[in-house]
């Protein structure tokens, strides 16, 4: 009893590593920002905008990958167990996606470095909730500027 007791509780642990992982609970991992010490202010903008579309894009990516791991789970558990064996996880988009977000802190702290308007820069992350009218003056503001300051029209 002891033993099947033991290999279930392995066989579960097994099948729940292989889940993807939510990228909400992902942490940065540390990029120097020696990398952009040479930059100006205008290229850190530039890169703070790609790295800010490529997070994005991968956040959306892993967040997919996470609701069908956990539809292949679900199913797993209560219908059909081999699907189980299905489950991909999420272990290149995972490291990328965790690189991309410390390259985004580490522009962020060069950009404090060479005191520049941190206004301009772009968030990693999209807000989840609905933009109000003020916040949507206030961008268009802050594309305004960054137009005039560094020619990004």
């Amino acid at each position: 009893m002891r033993l099947k007791i033991t290999t279930l509780a392995l066989f579960l642990l097994f099948i729940v590593t292989g889940c993807a992982s939510s990228p909400n609970e992902m942490a940065a991992s540390y990029v120097s920002p020696l990398i952009y010490q040479s930059y100006d202010c205008q290229q850190l903008v530039m890169e703070s905008d790609r790295v800010s579309r490529r997070v994005q894009s991968m956040h959306a990516k892993l967040d997919e990958k996470e609701s069908d791991d956990s539809a292949k789970m679900a199913v797993g558990l209560i219908l059909f167990w081999p699907a189980l064996f299905f489950l991909d996880g999420d272990e290149d988009g995972a490291i990328e996606y965790k690189r991309l977000k410390g390259e985004s802190e580490a522009i962020h702290q060069a950009a404090i470095a060479r005191k520049c308007d941190l206004k301009l820069l772009v968030p990693p992350m999209p807000k989840e909730v609905k933009k109000t009218e003020e916040e949507k003056l206030a961008d268009k503001k802050t594309k305004e500027e960054r137009c005039q300051q560094y020619g990004e029209c």
